[in-house]
């Protein structure tokens, strides 16, 4: 389910995970690690094995959208459903996670920097990540043995954004969404919903990152996205009726910012357009 060319996808998680605005630091820390950070995970001594399992036990118990699914699909065979049930199953598909912890952890694994990288510094990486996802549904003292390791090789925040042609307008944009207004975002969510949201935010989304991956920017965007995640998740409006439309409508707008220089005006016109009827 997640991937670096679609890391708009995470993005959308993560604004809406009680944790969110911790994994998206998390995360970006992995995607910036340096070989130094690398040579640093790597001497120190991982959780014990049972630790790590009681949390990703606990963290696998959380809703899944493919378990959801199966009650979707139960309740519309018996014909359509009663417009106030239709509402509750469409805010439970809005806000349940479209991926998994076990799904992140496989993509970091395979993604520079980790893939080559040694094994006890890779576990470290990984048991960071998980202990920002499981949050307060572990255990205290086992989260403080996960992620100790990880919080003595590094510091607390990720790295600063790479310097690139569109770093100034990105700045401003994430300083945007931790400052517009509850009306705004219901413009911006209006504009997505009155074009169809997610058929013709994927067609636009699918070209932005074909064009990210054409260019070698899969990982400079990705870090984009976790940084608007975490922007989105602390501002407030990453919860309630429209929630899943502004996430959307706000990764839109990161790919635009940070693939415009690559794609078709109106490709990058129909990424932003939702996202400027709040402006």
């Amino acid at each position: 389910m997640y991937s670096l060319v679609s890391a708009s996808v995470l993005a959308i998680d993560l604004a809406r995970h009680p944790s969110g605005a911790a994994i998206a630091d998390a995360v970006d820390q992995v995607l910036a690690l340096t070989p130094a950070d690398l040579d640093a995970l790597a001497s120190q001594r991982p959780a014990a094995a049972e630790v790590r399992q009681r949390i990703l036990t606990a963290a696998a118990r959380a809703p899944q959208i493919s378990g959801l699914m199966g009650t979707v699909i139960a309740v519309v065979e018996g014909g359509p459903p009663r417009p106030a049930r239709a509402q509750v199953l469409v805010e439970a598909l809005a806000e349940t996670m479209m991926g998994t912890l076990a799904e992140l952890l496989t993509m970091l694994q395979r993604e520079r920097p980790l893939v080559d990288a040694d094994p006890v510094g890779v576990q470290v990486a990984l048991d960071g990540v998980t202990a920002a996802w499981a949050g307060r549904q572990a255990d205290f003292d086992d989260l403080m043995l996960l992620r100790g390791p990880w919080a003595a090789s590094l510091g607390p925040l990720p790295p600063a954004l790479p310097r690139t042609s569109y770093s100034l307008a990105l700045g401003t944009l994430l300083e945007a969404i931790s400052r517009r207004t509850p009306d705004a975002w219901r413009r911006t969510a209006v504009e997505h919903d009155r074009h169809r949201g997610g058929q013709h935010w994927s067609t636009a989304m699918h070209a932005s990152c074909q064009a990210a991956y054409d260019e070698g920017r899969l990982r400079d965007v990705a870090r984009a996205q976790l940084a608007a995640a975490r922007v989105l998740r602390l501002s407030g409006a990453s919860t309630g009726h429209d929630a899943h439309a502004i996430a959307m409508a706000v990764t839109a707008a990161v790919q635009a910012t940070c693939t415009s220089d690559l794609l078709p005006q109106e490709v990058g016109a129909a990424l932003i357009r939702s996202w400027e009827a709040g402006s």
